[in-house]
């Protein structure tokens, strides 16, 4: 599975390899996965290539559990980033980059097929998802892997972001509701507000992935 967390919208900001080179990203990227690699099953991957697809950033899920996070070079793509970085927030660029980059990891993670597999997607969210019109897998079940992915993210922010933790999960939820009409699917927005009103810490010995399935059941 190759899943992408920067894939909606046009009219973003103007960002390039010149204001965020790519090695920041790789080694921010390189940081992030050391510390989300004891949660994994195999040691996760790191490819920076100019790749085809319109986004900067994803990650290949195989069923096996082996995880590879690509940072695709391409401009085009790269100028994604401006769904999320601008000159006023500039001062959280790396925490969003890295907010992003344990996005792509949820993915890999295990608890995110068992989670796809059993989670009830609210009647409201169900009709708001269903008539996408797109092809492939299907709507509810990228919701559900973009929600999850999208908490994440969320934990990973709440527990490294330090002081910007606040700020950075409110640029990635505005981008979410920002987006949306562009691709139901990713309209996470008003589970993940409702999920910041809650106590998102975990819980003893539990894994990133166990926390974010247990809180987004208790919604």
């Amino acid at each position: 599975m190759l899943s992408f967390l920067l894939s909606l919208g046009l009219g973003f900001g103007s960002i390039n390899l010149a204001n965020l080179p790519a090695q920041q990203v790789e080694q921010i990227a390189k940081e992030v996965m050391a510390e989300m690699e004891v949660e994994m099953r195999t040691k996760p991957s790191l490819i920076v290539t100019e790749r085809p697809e319109p986004t900067p950033l994803g990650a290949l899920a195989y069923a096996n559990g082996k995880c590879v996070v690509i940072v695709n070079t391409n401009k085009t793509a790269w100028a994604q980033w401006g769904r999320f970085l601008n000159e006023e927030n500039r001062a959280q660029w790396s925490q969003i980059v890295a907010a992003s980059v344990a996005h792509e990891m949820g993915h890999c993670l295990r608890e995110s097929r068992s989670f796809v597999a059993n989670f009830e997607v609210s009647p409201e969210e169900f009709r708001g998802i269903q008539n996408t019109g797109s092809f492939g897998p299907k709507p509810e079940m990228v919701y559900k892997q973009e929600l999850f992915a999208d908490t994440v993210a969320i934990l990973y922010a709440r527990e490294n972001a330090g002081e910007e933790a606040n700020a950075v999960i409110e640029i990635m939820i505005q981008a979410r509701e920002r987006f949306s009409a562009n691709e139901p699917t990713h309209n996470t927005g008003k589970m993940l507000s409702r999920l910041t009103t809650l106590d998102t810490s975990r819980l003893e010995n539990e894994t990133i992935g166990i926390a974010a399935a247990r809180l987004l059941s208790a919604l």
